[in-house]
């Protein structure tokens, strides 16, 4: 039996399959499916809320309730509300403790509430805890709801604020990393019906190169739901607002906390609508709670990026940028070769330009590979964005995989053309979680190299392979 016949059983392909997925190869570079496309050239209604939350999580929901509702008597499609919209506590220990899960009680109610209303919420962010195990830090999460109440996408924020200043005799000190967890994860922009979003809070406004790489990847809308302070918000919220809007040309929209939330927190307010020529839409001021529904113009979008082509002129040969961004796994067959097709139960990460799968027969526990989703026979062929994901999700995977399965080095290997021991003409790089004594001296070469020569023996079900799949997505925040 060869390889490609034993690998074909497994992988479920047949050229009436393969000319049927081929026909259809348009991925989608978001969270959601396609169904909610929307017209890039038509107007659509949203809601911007600015409120003042306390310590109270039911009250601070109820005004969110309230706001959210008024904005659908008005014909909003999507409401957005600011940062912290669950509750803002007087001390750290506070914070932490009342977080809840993407399970909790405070996001089933806006389910809830978006099922009812059958409107779509973006919930700026709120503290989310990690699981049910005590943890002295949450993260600050994004949420955006369907209007089935469905979780569409999810974001933990990844600049963590820390600001120290002194106005007189007023001192501002804040350092949200003393109860915060970082993100690690970039996101591809959402689908929504009234535009492709990318989604930051509140200190990512200061990190272009977020709001760059977001629209690279198509997004229309950038979203800051904000809880700004009152120094740095006078000298610069509108103008960070603005810039991005500007640079992007996309609309933005930022959701903000207004007000004294307690005697040691002020927020600065002044929610923001920006259009992508970098005029003002909206701005809430003071007012509080309150929400403003307008329509976004997206004729008016594509008239801007029209008349100044930017995106053209970008010189990534001078400053590339490529993040590991992570996509939802939802293609039911995936390219391994002209011939072969791999069923999706065996993907636990895919990025723009490639996905991470378990292995058939492993060489060792944890043996995977990390593989270009379109058909590369050689390194050479290519891109230089793709060999880049290629190497740094490899890396991304291998450090992860080292600490699962309790190993102490790697080894990482490309077989390249048919002489170095390739026997599937597809670029791969295997990754290979080592233990001390697994292997003697450099045998685990030889064993890489003719692994896969064989297949009439070793080989795992595919339920063996869904298994570690499935908890290797949990590992990679599946």
């Amino acid at each position: 039996m060869n390889s490609n016949s034993t690998l074909l059983k497994y992988f479920k392909f047949t050229s009436s399959l393969y000319k049927r997925v081929m026909s259809s190869v348009l991925v989608s570079q978001s969270n959601s499916q396609a169904s909610t496309i929307i017209d890039r050239t038509s107007k659509h209604k949203i809601g911007i809320c600015q409120l003042t939350c306390n310590e109270e999580k039911n009250k601070n929901f109820n005004i969110c309730k309230d706001l959210i509702t008024k904005a659908k008597d008005q014909g909003a499609e999507m409401v957005f509300l600011p940062e912290a919209c669950d509750y803002i506590e007087k001390s750290v220990n506070a914070s932490v403790e009342k977080g809840e899960t993407l399970d909790g009680e405070f996001i089933t109610k806006f389910k809830d509430l978006a099922s009812n209303l059958k409107i779509w919420i973006s919930i700026g962010s709120f503290h989310r805890k990690m699981g049910t195990c005590d943890h002295p830090k949450i993260y600050n999460t994004s949420v955006i709801l369907n209007d089935k109440g469905e979780i569409k996408a999810i974001y933990d924020k990844v600049h963590l604020f820390e600001v120290n200043l002194k106005n007189g005799d007023v001192i501002t000190s804040l350092k949200e990393s003393d109860y915060t967890i970082a993100g690690t994860d970039f996101y591809m922009p959402t689908e929504s019906p009234v535009g492709i979003l990318g989604n930051c809070i509140c200190y990512d406004l200061r990190f272009p190169q977020m709001s760059n790489i977001l629209r690279k990847f198509g997004c229309d809308i950038l979203t800051y739901p904000s809880v700004f302070t009152v120094p740095t918000g006078e000298a610069h919220w509108e103008v960070l607002l603005r810039a991005r809007a500007i640079e992007n040309q996309c609309f933005v929209i930022a959701a903000a906390q207004v007000g004294k939330h307690n005697e040691k927190r002020t927020s600065y307010g002044h929610s923001m609508v920006v259009d992508p020529w970098g005029k003002v839409l909206v701005d809430l001021k003071k007012e509080s709670p309150c929400v403003q529904v307008i329509e976004l113009d997206f004729a008016l979008l594509q008239q801007v990026r029209k008349s100044m082509p930017i995106m053209n002129s970008i010189r990534s040969d001078l400053y590339l940028q490529h993040p590991i961004v992570k996509k939802k796994i939802d293609q039911e067959f995936y390219d391994f070769s002209e011939k072969i097709k791999l069923d999706n139960r065996v993907v636990f990460l895919e990025t723009q330009h490639c996905i991470a799968v378990v292995n058939i027969k492993p060489i060792v526990p944890g043996h995977a590979m990390v593989i270009p989703k379109l058909i590369r026979h050689r390194v050479e062929d290519m891109t230089s964005e793709e060999a880049i994901d290629l190497f740094h999700t490899a890396k991304y995977v291998a450090s992860k995989l080292e600490r699962y399965f309790n190993a102490t080095s790697l080894n990482f290997g490309i077989q390249d053309g048919p002489e170095s021991g390739q026997s599937v003409k597809h670029v791969h790089m295997h990754i290979l979680p080592r233990r001390k004594g697994d292997f003697e001296k450099d045998e685990i070469y030889d064993r890489l190299r003719d692994h896969d020569k064989d297949m009439s023996s070793g080989l795992r079900t595919m339920e063996q392979m869904e298994k570690e799949a499935n908890e290797l997505r949990k590992l990679f925040g599946y």
